[in-house]
């Protein structure tokens, strides 16, 4: 077997950059729009149905004193609303929504939107419902409807406008949203503005909003850059189980930007957001553990780290346990740990936003492992991969 490079295996420093300016600033911000709308969802129940819905199944429960018929079917919607007895809660919420319910609209928008009734989406009828409810300046609703625009239900367009409204109604994610519309104006007013409801919703207390104010402040998006404001912002978002913003801050703790450099204070962002499960924090995390930066070194644990960011999508992972199999493999002359190694280093073209991994560094990589592999394995493993494109 020929020799692999030996400096293929790169400190974080020389991949803070690809995370700081490529997964950050290459984001899709569509990808990006917070979705969390549960607790939202809970507070279209007032408490006292919740406790009742704990007692009695929507078709039973004792209607209180001196309700309309309207009013009861919503009482009833949301009782099957909590008892996740979906087919009675989008019957019951429609029976309020067309005689006028605002909120069973927006109930019967979010089941039809999930298909949480029949396992189907309908995105038409959610559309149908979230409108009505739109008319009324209905916060969740006016979200609800720029969600649809940016998947082009007919009918339903212009999501910058409804993310407006639904921020200027005070809706935490609606701001954010509309924050991630206006990042990308090429006007400098409008990204100012970007910055300002950003930095309105972090303030509520919002991980997805202080992780984006983090990132205009990051990038110099809407103003001066303030490393040390976004530092604390990622910090801030991460305490929230943010993963991409504990990734953020342990890279920044890793590199002394904006701030003091700490590898341990890195190591525990860093594995914060690989144990939530965070495709790039997971590989990164097994580097750090490989060589012992800020915690304890741990080659097998860091090949298992590895293997989870590889199996996550991320392409960074994915190159850095192609290293990891091949060293091994060169170690134990093991043909089958080169055809994995082989296998990882195709796939780690490009990452799971579709970013590209450091081509020269797998480039070589692959030349290194192709050299070595007998042509049939090495051409049945390039098939198999590209049957997976």
């Amino acid at each position: 077997m020929t020799n692999l490079p030996v400096s293929l295996m790169t400190p974080v420093s020389a991949i803070a950059g690809l995370l700081l300016s490529g997964l950050a600033c290459a984001q899709d911000p569509a990808a990006s729009e917070p979705a969390f709308v549960f607790p939202e969802e809970l507070s279209l129940v007032p408490e006292d149905v919740q406790r009742a819905a704990e007692e009695v199944e929507a078709d039973e429960a004792s209607i209180p004193l001196g309700m309309t018929p309207l009013e009861e079917a919503l009482y009833r919607a949301q009782i099957a609303w909590i008892d996740e007895d979906w087919v009675l809660a989008q019957q019951y919420a429609e029976t309020a929504a067309s005689g006028g319910e605002i909120t069973g609209a927006v109930m019967a928008g979010l089941i039809a939107r999930d298909g949480r009734a029949n396992g189907v989406p309908d995105l038409s009828r959610a559309a149908s419902w979230f409108s009505r409810a739109a008319e009324l300046e209905h916060p969740l609703a006016l979200y609800e409807m720029g969600r649809l625009a940016r998947q082009d239900v007919p009918g339903v367009d212009n999501p910058r406008s409804w993310f407006e409204r639904a921020a200027r109604a005070g809706h935490v994610p609606g701001m954010v949203a509309y924050a991630l519309e206006l990042r990308e104006s090429p006007i400098p007013q409008e990204r100012a503005r970007a910055r300002e409801w950003a930095e309105r919703a972090a303030q509520q207390g919002f991980a997805e909003a202080m992780f984006q104010f983090g990132q205009l402040l990051d990038l110099g998006i809407g103003g001066e850059a303030d490393l040390v404001s976004a530092r604390s912002w990622y910090e801030r978002a991460a305490q929230e189980r943010h993963p991409e913003a504990a990734l953020q801050a342990g890279i920044m703790w890793a590199e002394g930007i904006g701030g003091p450099r700490d590898d341990t204070r890195a190591w525990q962002f860093i594995r914060e957001a690989a144990e939530m499960g965070y495709a790039p924090a997971q590989g990164q995390y097994g580097l750090l553990m490989l060589q012992g930066r800020g915690g304890e070194r741990d080659a097998d644990m860091a090949r298992f780290w590895f293997e989870q960011g590889a199996m996550g999508g991320d392409g960074e992972s994915r190159f850095l346990l192609a290293v990891t199999l091949a060293r091994q493999a060169v170690d134990a002359q093991d043909e089958d740990l080169l055809g994995q190694a082989y296998r990882w280093a195709l796939l780690a073209h490009e990452d799971f936003i579709g970013h590209p991994v450091d081509e020269v560094r797998r480039s070589g990589l692959q030349a290194a492992l192709e050299t070595d592999l007998p042509p049939v394995l090495r051409e049945r493993i390039r098939s198999e991969v590209d049957a997976l494109r």
